[in-house]
């Protein structure tokens, strides 16, 4: 029976507790947060507007989250369907609150605790009969908003609890839902910890520094920017201690057990209460000079020194994280020799967790994925190292390879994963085989889709993919920046290639998304440097030019167009999305028009796109056209940002019909699904030539205002000139003015004729070089 989640009660308004009360708040859901007192509770509610990465959508989300204390408002529990304990990790503690609870929560309760580590069984001893078969262990991972991973240790619960919860925390939560036993820390932790403890080790035996460690551990292989030993610090060195110890007081017949018993840094550094960000010192320190790094030898804190290996240079010439991986680990030198013995090591250890843990791979991949941020899972990436020709290695290093990992090969199998005809499969344990994966129907998987016949055009950034029920996909991935995906002409290319195709009746609607890390980040930077340095001012408008024309035969297909945004939207990437008939957003939506931080203005439509914006979401109260050219200068002009969907809206940058998927994973299908719909008596947006903007009058009251930003030292003065220029667009120009009607290819015009003089300015190209090298803006 599918139990409908209207109102969620959450037990323990710490930071997790409260974080997970505001997540279903995100969700549009109503949550009662409880704790001892009103104190407590008010402080876990103040909190979820204060934390930095904020855990809400939009700050007016903590209005569904009502505090609650147990002394007064246990009744209150008959009102909800899901109750989530998120208590201390004290069993003793955790008993006591489901005693006063029992009692009071309906018969068809979904009830879970968020334990990272207690055994289920020995937390329901504390339920009535009736309860444990509604209780679940669901452990999310923290922060709840931004880590996908929730394990469910199933226990003895009725299968229509398990799946309940599994189905809202999936559809409803945006999570991805591994399997977990009940073994101590589950399936990520158990790994991630191996992992981080036998780096102690590596560190001891190779004599690597803080630095160098988290240079071969981070970005380059696919894993967060945070590597190991900044992820140590914010997680808390005492939080990673205690889990290594959970796992050696609990897991007696683990072969790697006294690694996580093993006396290293970690534990001096905790008895000294240098427990990372949250004391100020960890392996790195904070300090008005910069932040210094630990010494291993000394404890002491130093400036960091710049790490250089010339296997991490040839990994990073290598176009996929694959690739990197592949390098890196048969690279001869100091880090190779690092990354192979890290690498093989967590391998072999993760293969030996089978059926301990989980009985599948894709399990522990995933859970790795979405719980410590790679993008790789550990099976994952002993493909990409292969794995006949690094078993035959490590066999002759004298290490033991599992079992199943020798069966499987002797069985012909070269690697855990295949993808052919659009059939992913993956090697089975328990069966001894290749097993097909399975994908929910709200998942369309591109890369299925290309491997079984319905790629129609690849080329070096972007692919035309059928999405079949005659809807045809742009895919991006650029072949230089696929993090980014910055607009080239390729990119551009195949999106009129597209369109082409659409305007020629094959293709009914067209969606442009993909299934990246980002949408897209902008132009291509480089690429606009090395025209301004060779001052090739005509080739720079053509490509200008031929971007804005891009952008409007969106906008006037003759077929919908939808948009699929996620992560980074910005500069071009909104370009590209804000002329669609509609956007299906990711939640996690980072859109805005950054242009001026290069000392540039959006130059392929986008203030076009943003004064639209604002006049249609006025409805029928229009809004002055200084007001108009006063809220996108304020937007634009200091490249505001979202931080979600929802701010998108706030901000302006969508649209209201444009809409919101809380699962990435569903993102297409529900793109596909929403221009189907647009179809049927589609017709393309009227073109305007009613436009009324300031004009002069209007650019003067902004002039003045900029004039005093630069006199209190806000802005610079290149930020002025840069300022100027987008008033001067976002004002009409010299067309400009409250009796004057402009249209859109005017406003076009003047938009490019500035991003050009811009372009000439000696700052904005000082700007750009500057971030095209240190990957920060400058200041100038």
């Amino acid at each position: 029976m599918s139990i409908t989640i209207e109102k969620v009660a959450v037990l323990g308004a710490g930071t997790m507790g409260a974080q997970l009360a505001g997540h279903v708040a995100n969700a549009g859901i109503p949550a009662l947060l409880y704790d001892l007192n009103e104190e407590l509770v008010s402080k876990g509610r103040e909190n979820l507007t204060k934390l930095k990465p904020a855990p809400l959508y939009n700050p007016k989300n903590v209005d569904l989250v009502q505090g609650c204390t147990y002394e007064k408002d246990l009744e209150r529990l008959g009102e909800v369907d899901w109750v989530v304990e998120a208590v201390a990790e004290n069993l003793e503690i955790k008993h006591t609150v489901y005693k006063q609870i029992a009692r009071h929560v309906k018969d068809d309760i979904l009830l879970s605790s968020n334990s990272s580590g207690l055994p289920v069984a020995k937390i329901a001893e504390a339920l009535p009969e009736k309860l444990r078969s509604r209780f679940v262990l669901t452990h999310f991972f923290n922060p709840p908003r931004y880590l996908r991973l929730v394990e469910i240790v199933p226990g003895t619960a009725d299968e229509e609890v398990i799946q309940n919860l599994a189905t809202f925390t999936t559809n409803n939560l945006g999570k991805g839902v591994v399997w977990a036993k009940d073994t101590p820390n589950f399936v990520a932790n158990r790994i991630g910890v191996h992992g981080q403890m036998m780096i102690f080790q590596l560190v001891e035996e190779m004599g690597l520094t803080v630095e160098e460690v988290d240079k071969l551990t981070g970005t380059i292989v696919g894993r967060p920017k945070s590597a190991t030993f900044r992820t140590l610090d914010i997680v808390g060195l005492d939080v990673g201690l205690n889990v290594a110890q959970n796992t050696y007081q609990n897991c007696p017949d683990d072969e790697e057990r006294e690694s996580f018993n093993r006396e290293t840094v970690l534990n001096k550094l905790v008895e000294a209460g240098r427990l990372g960000q949250k004391s100020g010192e960890g392996f790195y320190k904070k300090t008005e000079d910069g932040i210094l790094s630990l010494d291993f030898d000394t404890l002491e804190y130093t400036p960091q020194k710049q790490v250089r290996f010339d296997g991490f240079r040839v990994a990073k010439q290598q176009s996929t994280t694959e690739g990197k991986i592949r390098a890196l680990a048969y690279s001869d030198d100091k880090a190779g020799k690092f990354f192979w013995e890290a690498m093989t090591r967590s391998f072999i250890y993760t293969a030996n967790r089978i059926p301990e843990i989980s009985d599948d791979i894709v399990n522990i991949d995933s859970a790795m994925k979405w719980g410590y941020g790679y993008e790789l899972g550990i099976f994952e990436s002993w493909d990409a190292i292969g794995v006949r020709r690094s078993v035959n290695r490590m066999k002759d290093e004298g290490k033991k390879i599992p079992a199943w990992v020798e069966d499987m090969l002797n069985s012909g199998a070269e690697s855990f994963y295949t993808r052919k005809n659009g059939v992913k499969t993956f090697y089975s344990v328990p069966e001894s085989g290749p097993k097909e994966m399975t994908f929910g129907e709200k998942e369309i998987n591109l890369s299925l889709l290309k491997s079984g016949g319905s790629l129609v055009k690849r080329d070096w950034s972007a692919s035309l993919i059928d999405l079949g029920d005659g809807v045809l996909n742009v895919e991006f991935h650029s072949i230089l920046q696929a993090v980014m995906n910055p607009i080239d002409l390729s990119l551009a290319g195949t999106i009129n290639d597209g369109l082409d195709l659409l305007e020629a009746g094959h293709y009914k609607a067209m969606v442009i998304g993909h299934q990246g890390q980002n949408f897209c980040a902008g132009a291509n930077l480089a690429m606009i440097l090395e025209g301004c340095e060779n001052e090739a001012w005509d080739t720079i408008e053509g490509t200008i030019k031929n971007l804005q024309d891009l952008t409007q035969r969106i906008r006037f297909s003759k077929a919908p167009v939808v948009a699929a945004p996620f992560g980074f939207t910005l500069g071009g990437g909104y370009e590209l999305a804000a002329p669609a008939a509609k956007r299906v957003c990711s939640s996690e939506l980072y859109m805005g028009l950054v242009e001026v931080g290069m000392g540039l203005i959006p130059g392929a439509g986008g203030n076009l796109r943003f004064i639209l914006n604002i006049i249609d979401g006025a409805g029928d109260k229009p809004i002055p056209p200084f007001q108009i050219g006063q809220k996108a200068l304020e937007t634009i002009g200091f490249a505001k940002v979202s931080t979600s969907a929802s701010h998108g809206h706030k901000l302006g940058y969508l649209r209201p019909e444009d809409e919101t998927v809380m699962n990435r994973d569903y993102l297409i299908y529900r793109a596909k699904e929403a221009a189907l719909e647009l179809v049927e008596n589609y017709d393309p947006p009227a073109y305007r030539d009613d436009i009324i903007l300031a004009g002069k009058g209007g650019r003067t009251a902004m002039t003045v205002a900029l004039k005093g930003y630069r006199v209190q030292g806000k802005i610079s003065a290149h930020d002025e000139t840069v300022a100027k220029k987008l008033a001067y667009v976002l004002t009409g120009g010299d067309k400009g003015g409250s009796a004057k009607r402009l249209d859109e290819q005017y406003l076009l015009d003047i938009e490019r004729e500035a991003f050009i003089a811009l372009c000439g300015e000696q700052k904005t190209q000082d700007r750009i070089s500057h971030f095209l090298k240190k990957g920060k803006p400058l200041r100038n």
